[in-house]
């Protein structure tokens, strides 16, 4: 009798162990305007950012969602070193890089691409509103993995196409981009729209 607990103990754990490495995974980097105001955050031109329900439109996917709240304490490189380091612990314990996708939002996004840059696992990544003026001229990346990145025809903020990234990116397993219209400006990523969720969702399951 002993001996079958041990044994049904033992295939549980198994089990357990078998699931955790099969889950797909979530990080999720939010923009700029909740690292000043919170997850609450409101922006007078582009309304709430709806924090709450793209996190809960994530985790519908089925997926563990990971997604640390920023403050504007927040160093930009340590942070993204940290996910880093979090994303090859997963990978240590038999997570799948394939299981694994990181989504930044416009600054968020731009970490995103550090990460990208640093962590040379082919994870995949979704770049919404990250690609500006500011982002070209600052940052010197050479992005790893698989790379979907969705700019906002109406976006005046960080609307630019990704073809600088893609050029630069030689390191990258696959690197896509894709443009949107919505009409909302860089506001397109402040909610669960259907425009750049829909094709994250593919990324994340492996169909893109």
């Amino acid at each position: 009798m002993n001996i079958l607990y041990q044994l049904s103990v033992l295939f549980l754990l198994i089990s357990c162990s078998q699931k955790q490495e099969s889950m797909k995974h979530i990080f999720y980097l939010h923009g700029m305007i909740i690292e000043v105001q919170g997850i609450k955050a409101v922006s007078d031109q582009f309304g709430p950012y709806e924090y709450t329900s793209i996190i809960d439109s994530l985790q519908a996917t089925g997926a563990e969602v990971h997604a640390e709240v920023r403050t504007d304490k927040t160093d930009f490189f340590e942070f993204g070193k940290k996910i880093s380091k979090q994303i090859d612990g997963l990978i240590a314990k038999g997570v799948s890089p394939s299981d694994i996708t990181v989504i930044g939002a416009s600054k968020g996004g731009m970490i995103a691409m550090y990460i990208s840059d640093i962590n040379t696992n082919n994870v995949n990544y979704v770049l919404l509103g990250s690609s500006s003026d500011y982002s070209q001229k600052t940052f010197d990346f050479n992005l790893h993995g698989n790379i979907l990145g969705i700019y906002e025809k109406s976006d005046d903020v960080a609307g630019k196409d990704y073809q600088h990234w893609i050029k630069k990116s030689t390191n990258a397993k696959s690197f896509k981009e894709l443009q949107i219209n919505t009409g909302l400006g860089h506001g397109f990523l402040y909610t669960p729209n259907k425009a750049w969720l829909d094709p994250a969702r593919k990324m994340i399951n492996g169909k893109d």
